[in-house]
């Protein structure tokens, strides 16, 4: 089971989950995947990163998704953040798509 860590601030600046394959941290617009060298994601896609980070592996719906994240807009403009994070990660498939259920992040 993963664990989550967030900064007191609960402002997001800084998320760390501790998976099996080892610890995703997020600092700022950086996210640090085990394995890999440090990303820096423009906001839309470091939004659906937290949020995936926040759901330890979890499903999220894309109505979920679109709920927590309200500049979003759009399932086209969710979709459009899910493929430029997937572009900007060092593996596109740390980000799964569940068929007929949402996204999760696989780590």
């Amino acid at each position: 089971m993963a664990e989550l860590a967030e900064d007191v601030l609960g402002d997001d600046h800084y998320l760390c989950v501790r998976t099996p394959r080892g610890t995703v941290e997020i600092i700022g617009s950086v996210v640090h995947l085990p394995g890999s060298d440090p990303v820096r994601l423009a906001p839309g896609p470091m939004s659906v990163m937290r949020a995936l980070v926040k759901a330890q592996g979890a499903v999220i719906s894309r109505e979920r998704l679109l709920w927590v994240l309200p500049d979003c807009g759009s399932v086209h403009g969710l979709e459009m953040w899910i493929s430029r994070l997937r572009q900007s990660l060092p593996n596109p498939d740390t980000v799964q798509t569940v068929v007929k259920r949402g996204y999760r992040l696989a780590l």
